[in-house]
């Protein structure tokens, strides 16, 4: 009697079509997810997002203070522009400004390394501060109770007329959009 034995086709080996489409499916949902994370995250991490958009000869307007301080561009001869941007930079810790300029720095918590800004007096005829001789970017004061306003505005090193309460110059960072000026103040 013979026997006879059935042939069968061979076990294939690895996934079937089904589950390589599940899993692909799968892999595509995770990655979209992924990065939709990533843009999120991105887009909420901090205050910074704003003033890494800053460069040297732009004005900014600053807004909030500690975590949620934020430099934010602005046209320089809009009203109630306070700052143009001398040089911008990555601080991690150890920003320095020329004298003169205004030290500000954005923190950025969730991606490690902070904005760094020096910042200059816009000069702009008709602003009104109290202290300009401080460390900090002074805040811009109404006219009526300020201690000094913007007179007069030269190129960089000229003489303010007499009067003049205070005087402010600014070197250029080297940089061809950031300009050096003297601002001349008076009293209101």
């Amino acid at each position: 009697m013979s026997e006879q034995w059935s042939q069968q086709p061979p076990k294939k080996k690895g996934f079937s079509f089904k589950v390589q489409m599940i899993l692909l499916a799968t892999s595509l949902v995770v990655a979209v997810g992924g990065f939709a994370v990533i843009i999120t995250l991105n887009n909420i991490a901090g205050p910074e997002k704003q003033a890494k958009a800053l460069t040297e000869g732009d004005c900014a307007v600053l807004t909030g203070s500690g975590e949620e301080a934020d430099a934010v561009p602005a046209p320089c001869d809009s009203p109630g522009v306070p700052y143009t941007v001398g040089i911008a930079g990555v601080d991690e810790g150890d920003w320095n400004c020329k004298e003169g300029f205004y030290k500000y720095a954005v923190q950025t918590p969730l991606r490690g390394k902070g904005v760094g800004l020096c910042l200059a007096i816009n000069a702009q005829v008709g602003l009104c501060f109290d202290d300009i001789g401080t460390k900090t970017p002074p805040p811009l004061k109404d006219c009526g109770s300020a201690r000094l306003r913007i007179s007069e505005v030269f190129p960089e090193n000229s003489p303010c007329a007499e009067g003049t309460t205070e005087v402010v110059s600014y070197a250029s960072y080297g940089t061809s959009k950031f300009k050096g000026a003297t601002i001349c103040f008076v009293t209101p």
